[in-house]
């Protein structure tokens, strides 16, 4: 599967809506060295990369299952989530 940046991008958004309520930019890139993506977050100076398995990817995408790049991303969004109380969750440090 061929995947496209926008793509990803989009989807990432789409699970964790809160990404775009907050203002959190995402940015994504392939790693042809690992064979995966890697996901940047960045708020304000502060920044978090992760990297997903091209096959989580392209499962996930497909509309197979989003299990494990939902659960690496959600940990992520949760990071920024909390750091601060910049997001509005009922989640408390």
């Amino acid at each position: 599967m061929n995947v496209k940046i926008s793509e990803l991008e989009a989807k990432i958004r789409e699970m964790y809506p809160e990404i775009e309520k907050n203002e959190i930019q995402i940015t994504c890139h392939y790693d042809e060295k690992v064979e995966g993506w890697t996901v940047e977050f960045s708020f304000g100076e502060h920044s978090l990369d992760t990297h997903l398995d091209k096959k989580d990817v392209e499962d996930c995408l497909a509309g197979r299952k989003c299990v494990h790049m939902g659960v690496q991303i959600g940990r992520f969004v949760e990071n920024y989530c909390l750091r601060d109380n910049v997001c509005p969750t009922d989640i408390k440090k």
